[in-house]
């Protein structure tokens, strides 16, 4: 915990700092690009990553039999889908310094791909996973603050992060594939893959309509509103998701838990699923309230007077990120049983209510109806979410044998 702390720390200086020298309409244009390349990225993940995690955690495969395959089939699908993003931005009207950010999103699109974590989180090693995003997170704030100034020219941000995350998922997959005897790239290992995909698809489409219920916000005031309020909601969205990643390892690391737990002993299970979602709401809560009342003072402190309208927004989207929490803890617990359909069902509508409702109220509330929208989403999810468990885990513990 203490690296991942440490990592989220130096990410969110330096990103600070970067966002002041861009400026609203640069960084506008930067967060809307990794916005777009990690969705598409979790759109050719195709929910591999929980499958695998489930097969090594019960002992059901060996963890470089899978991740031979799942970087071979990510690799190819992301180097095709980096070809078409750079046709796609050669055939655009985009000019200068604007076009080569949106091209270099097509490589930080590749680099995302290779994500390498999931596998350390199924041998049970996250601390070891967090000093390697420490690594990539001090490469670029280091950068950031050393190199960057005043009036930074559009996209160098996205730069310095697509050279520090490449650097870092190149180490990293160079060393465990020694460590665990496997050759990275292997045609013969991709069977593999489209087994553990027929098995996934439902938790990656749950993964898939989660991040877009979660992150579209930046991608439609981008393109309802424009560079300038995706910039100002884009500098809340980014220690929005910096608290996010740190929770998120809070959940990686209680996944394993789950399954462990719920072959146990099912009312233990569900006992501490449901004490985990509530101390997150509570705490959610309580962090809201503190935000409230600093964050029209400390905001502008951190990103410049530029910023500082956007400072109404960083409450309800960090709030959003704590309900998040017990989502996460609903949903794997229901993967745990194996119901995988069940998130699916509690999250589609949750998105594509919210999607329709950008349309509606963004050009009328701006920023704010985002912050709002979002916040709605999360919490209509975590209420059907958490209904759904429980009437499943009871299900399972009246059929359960005395």
């Amino acid at each position: 915990m203490l690296w991942q702390l440490l990592g989220k720390l130096f990410q969110v200086v330096g990103m600070v700092y970067a966002t002041r020298c861009l400026g609203p309409d640069n960084i506008g244009v930067s967060r809307t690009v990794i916005t777009l390349a990690m969705t598409l990225q979790l759109c050719l993940a195709f929910g591999l990553d929980a499958v695998a995690v489930r097969h090594v955690a019960k002992g059901l495969a060996k963890p470089g039999e899978i991740a031979s395959a799942i970087f071979t089939f990510r690799f190819v699908l992301g180097f095709l889908a980096a070809v078409l993003w750079i046709f796609a931005v050669s055939l655009s009207s985009l000019e200068g310094g604007e076009k080569w950010t949106w091209l270099a999103g097509a490589f930080f699109l590749l680099v995302c791909c290779m994500d390498y974590s999931w596998l350390f989180q199924a041998t049970e090693q996250m601390p070891r996973a967090s000093r390697f995003q420490l690594a990539s997170s001090m490469i670029s704030g280091v950068w950031f603050v050393l190199f960057f100034h005043e009036g930074q020219s559009v996209g160098s941000d996205l730069y310095v992060l697509l050279v520090a995350n490449a650097i870092v998922v190149t180490v990293v997959w160079w060393k465990i594939s020694n460590e665990f005897g496997f050759r990275c790239f292997s045609a013969l290992r991709l069977s593999n893959a489209k087994k553990m995909f027929l098995e996934a698809w439902l938790i990656w489409l749950f993964n898939l309509g989660y991040y877009l219920l979660a992150n579209m916000a930046q991608i439609m005031t981008y393109f309802i509103l424009g560079k300038e309020s995706s910039g100002l909601f884009g500098s809340a969205q980014y220690l929005v998701l910096a608290l996010q990643m740190f929770l998120h390892y809070f959940g990686i690391l209680m996944a394993p838990r789950l399954m462990v737990w719920h072959k146990d002993n099912i009312i233990m299970f569900r006992r501490r699923v449901l004490v985990i979602a509530g101390i997150a709401i509570f705490v959610g809560f309580s962090v809201f309230l503190v935000l409230r009342l600093v964050v029209d003072w400390f905001y502008p402190l951190l990103f410049g007077p530029d910023f500082a309208s956007a400072s109404g927004l960083l409450p309800w989207l960090v709030l959003g990120k704590f309900f998040a929490v017990g989502t996460a803890m609903f949903t794997w617990g229901l993967w745990a049983q194996h119901r995988d359909k069940l998130p699916v069902l509690c999250c589609l509508p949750c998105c594509f209510v919210s999607a329709a409702l950008y349309f509606v109220l963004l050009p009328e509330f701006e920023n704010l109806a985002s912050a709002w929208i979002t916040l709605g989403a999360e919490t209509a999810l975590l209420i059907l979410s958490g209904i759904t468990f429980t009437y499943v885990v009871r299900r399972s513990d009246t059929k359960s044998p005395d």
